[in-house]
């Protein structure tokens, strides 16, 4: 409410406040039982027109201030601030080629804008979404003049009772199965890390030059999922910016996938294909991936998930990634065990991983960490052991 109306009312209560007195305390009882004087009346009739300004007063004060709680509210739909600071201290033995030691490690920190607004479309929502990543703890080069900043997931989209469209550097589908029923993304554990603790590196990163729609729920917990990633022809720029799979350049990606979700049950279905017109690097071919995953809640404390990933055709290995979850109070218990087969990407290396550890939730979504994961080449019998103990802080 605006402080001009606000005294408006303030003076005009104060009016009608005063005139009753006058017309209560300053008549006599005996003119209560005859004709009102013409003065009276006419002070009666001011008090009625008083009134009604008054009324009209408040309902139109009201309404600005109504009108001004849905702009502030769609202007927080518009355009809200998010990110994460994700800081850990990593102590690493065994047969780290970089050697062991402690380092303070950041963990994917990030910072961007995202938001929503209606538009003229009937029905429909642009959704949009700019992401940076920034070394928190590193003087790391990246995009902007060696500040160690560099771009993460950008969108522009549209969304209905028809579904979600987006266009941009996407998370699809494919790597949100593997996200989903993963603890530990962007922490020392991850499932995806290099594609050597039970998912490939097809669950890192993005997928660029991306468009991807995703249908309206059906089926009481179905949805399904398309996408595809191209560049132009004789381009030599990447589909895919993580581990093996970023030798995949120029050409198309594509893929559809099946997911429920509803009550304790989660299960992902997902198929990719990818058809780039160059290899850049050994141990990788164009061809066809696909997966599965479930997660089932036990009770409110307990639950399960686990992976099965085939990606041998594109040079990934055979993949398997198991976990548990126990919840204690604030306190989340994580064990979990990844395997990476067949792989001919990384010299054809073997790899089987385990962890565990605990979160401990500070806020509603941020955390204090800390875990043991072991991961073995299997192929030349070596180990590789991360401590790691730190705070994920999310705003």
């Amino acid at each position: 409410m605006s402080t001009l109306p606000s005294l408006r009312l303030f003076s005009l209560a104060a009016v009608l406040a005063c005139v009753s007195l006058v017309l209560t305390f300053g008549s006599t009882p005996a003119a209560a039982d005859t004709d009102i004087s013409p003065s009276v009346a006419e002070l009666q009739a001011q008090i009625t027109a008083l009134q009604k300004q008054l009324d009209e007063l408040a309902a139109r004060s009201s309404a600005t201030s109504e009108r001004q709680a849905a702009e502030a509210r769609e202007r927080s739909r518009a355009v809200r601030l998010f990110g994460e600071a994700r800081v850990s201290v990593d102590h690493r033995s065994g047969d780290w080629p970089s050697g062991d030691g402690t380092e303070i490690a950041s963990n994917a920190s990030r910072i961007g804008v995202l938001g929503e607004m209606d538009t003229a479309l009937q029905d429909t929502t642009l959704i949009y979404r700019a992401e940076l990543r920034y070394e928190t703890t590193d003087e790391v080069t990246g995009n902007f003049g060696g500040r160690g900043v560099e771009f993460r997931e950008g969108f522009a989209g549209l969304k209905g009772p028809w579904g979600t469209l987006r266009l941009g550097r996407l998370t699809n589908e494919y790597k949100k199965t593997g996200t989903t029923i993963d603890p530990w993304t962007d922490n020392a554990p991850e499932a995806r890390s290099g594609g050597r603790q039970g998912m490939s590196e097809l669950h890192a990163s993005y997928f660029n030059n991306t468009v991807d729609y995703v249908t309206p729920e059906f089926g009481d917990g179905f949805t399904a999922n398309a996408w595809y990633a191209t560049r132009f022809d004789d381009s030599s720029k990447r589909l895919h910016n993580a581990g093996a799979a970023a030798n995949f350049v120029g050409g198309q990606a594509g893929g559809v996938g099946l997911k429920y979700a509803s009550g304790p049950l989660f299960v992902g279905l997902d198929w990719m294909d990818m058809d780039a017109e160059t290899i850049t690097g050994g141990g990788v071919s164009n061809g066809d991936a696909w997966q599965i995953a479930a997660r089932y809640l036990v009770t409110d404390e307990l639950s399960f998930a686990a992976m099965y990933e085939d990606a041998e055709d594109l040079g990934l290995g055979k993949n398997i990634y198991v976990n548990g979850i126990y919840r204690i109070d604030k306190t989340r218990l994580i064990v979990a065990y990844g395997r990476n087969r067949d792989r001919v990407a990384n010299a054809g290396k073997e790899w089987s991983n385990w962890s565990v550890g605990a979160k401990y939730a500070l806020t509603q979504r941020s955390e204090l960490i800390g875990a043991w994961n072991t991961r073995r080449d299997d192929t030349d019998s070596l180990d590789f052991h991360t401590l790691t103990v730190g705070i994920n802080a999310k705003f």
